[in-house]
C-alpha cells in the first residue's frame, strides 16, 4: 500500500483513496477534491514534467521515459522544495532516513552520476539541478539576471531567494528557500489559484503587502512570466498552517520588456493607486532603485513608477481640494 507523508506523518492513502491528515494535505487536494485524480493533478504540478531537460535526461537514462511509476517507488518522490514522499506501508525507514534534507543524494549512473533525486522534481524550461540540500544551480548565461534582482530586491528591504553567479560553471546558485520546517507551496499547487485567470488584485487580495512588492519588483525588472509556478506560499510542515508569502524567485526573465513604460508598469502603477495603503512603500522602493548601481533600465523603469504614482497622486489630491472649496 502507498502513502502520501509529510515527513512521518501519513497524509493520504494512495491505494484507497483515503485522507489520513486533512491538515496537511498539498494545498490543490484541500480546495478541490480529496481523491485520486486530485491527487495525480497535484504530483503532475510538482514534477518536472519533461521540461527541465537535465530532469528529462535524468529520468531517460535511469528509469526509462514516461515511467513515474517506477521513479515514485525508486526515489520515493522527494522534493527539495516541501516535506512529502511517498512510501510503501510496510517500509519502515523514516523521513529523517531518506531526505535529501538529511542524507546524501543518490547519484544516478553513467554519465548521470551526480544527478540527485530532487532534480527530477524541479519544474522550468531553464535546465537546473540541486548539487546539495542548499543549492539549485541554474544554467546559462541568460540567468546571471537573476543575481542582480535579488541583490536589487535585498537592498529594498524585500524578501527574495539569494543568487550568486557562477561564471566557471556558467550558471547561477540558487540558495534554497524551504528547510525540513518550512516548505514551498507553488500556487499553482495550492488550489488557491487558477493559474490561467489571475491578475495583480488576485495577488494582492492573497498575499496583501508582499504581493504589491513582487508586482512592483516584476515592473521594474520588465519580468514577463510571472506564471503561478513562480510564486506562492510558505507552509509549516509539521502543522500544514499557511505562514507567509515565499520570497521572491525566479526572475531569469528580467528584461523581457527593456522600454521606459509598458503594461507592466502602468499596470503595477494601476494597482498601487487602487491600493493609497501602499502608495508611500512603493515610492520608498522604486526611489531606492532609482538611486542604487543598478542596470541603467531598472532604474529608468523605477524613476516612470515613481513619477507615474507621484503624479497621479498629485493630481487626485488637488481635484479633491477642489471639491472640497
Amino acid at each position: 500500500m502507498s502513502i502520501l507523508m509529510c515527513k512521518n506523518v501519513p497524509v493520504y492513502d494512495i491505494d484507497n483513496h483515503k485522507v489520513l491528515c486533512n491538515n496537511l494535505l498539498p494545498g490543490y487536494m484541500q480546495v478541490y477534491s480529496q481523491d485520486r485524480n486530485a491527487f495525480k493533478t497535484w504530483l503532475k504540478l510538482r514534477y518536472s514534467s519533461n521540461t527541465n531537460s537535465l530532469a528529462r535526461q535524468l529520468k531517460g537514462i535511469t528509469f526509462g521515459q514516461g515511467n513515474r511509476v517506477t521513479i515514485n517507488r525508486e526515489t520515493h518522490a522527494f522534493s527539495l522544495s516541501d516535506c512529502y514522499w511517498i512510501k510503501e506501508s510496510n517500509d519502515t525507514r523514516t523521513f529523517e532516513q531518506l531526505s535529501p534534507y538529511y542524507v546524501d543524494f543518490w547519484k544516478g549512473t553513467g554519465v548521470y552520476t551526480g544527478g540527485a533525486i530532487p532534480t527530477l522534481y524541479v519544474p522550468g524550461y531553464i535546465s537546473k539541478q540541486w548539487i546539495n540540500s542548499s543549492v539549485l544551480c541554474k544554467y546559462g548565461s541568460e540567468t546571471f539576471i537573476e543575481a542582480e534582482c535579488s541583490r536589487v530586491c535585498r537592498l529594498c528591504g524585500i524578501q527574495a531567494a539569494r543568487v550568486e553567479i557562477d561564471k566557471a560553471n556558467n550558471c547561477v546558485q540558487v540558495y534554497n528557500i524551504t528547510s525540513d520546517r518550512v516548505m514551498l507551496e507553488q500556487a499553482d499547487q495550492s488550489g488557491r489559484v487558477d493559474p490561467d485567470e489571475f491578475d495583480e488584485e488576485t495577488i494582492v487580495g492573497l498575499f496583501g503587502f508582499k504581493g504589491m512588492q513582487m508586482i512592483l519588483m516584476d515592473a521594474i525588472f520588465g519580468n514577463g512570466d510571472r506564471h503561478a509556478g513562480n510564486f506562492g506560499w510558505l507552509r509549516d510542515s509539521n502543522t500544514g498552517a499557511y505562514l507567509d508569502m515565499a520570497p521572491l524567485y525566479d526572475f531569469d526573465h528580467a528584461l523581457d520588456s527593456k522600454a521606459e513604460r509598458d503594461r507592466l508598469i502602468a499596470d503595477a502603477v494601476k494597482t498601487i493607486l487602487r491600493h493609497p495603503e501602499y502608495r508611500d512603500e512603493a515610492i520608498r522602493i522604486a526611489a531606492i532603485v532609482v538611486k542604487v548601481n543598478t542596470i541603467n533600465i531598472f532604474r529608468v523603469r523605477a524613476n516612470t513608477v515613481l513619477n507615474s504614482i507621484i503624479t497621479v497622486s498629485y493630481t487626485h489630491l488637488r481635484a479633491h481640494e477642489t471639491r472640497r472649496h
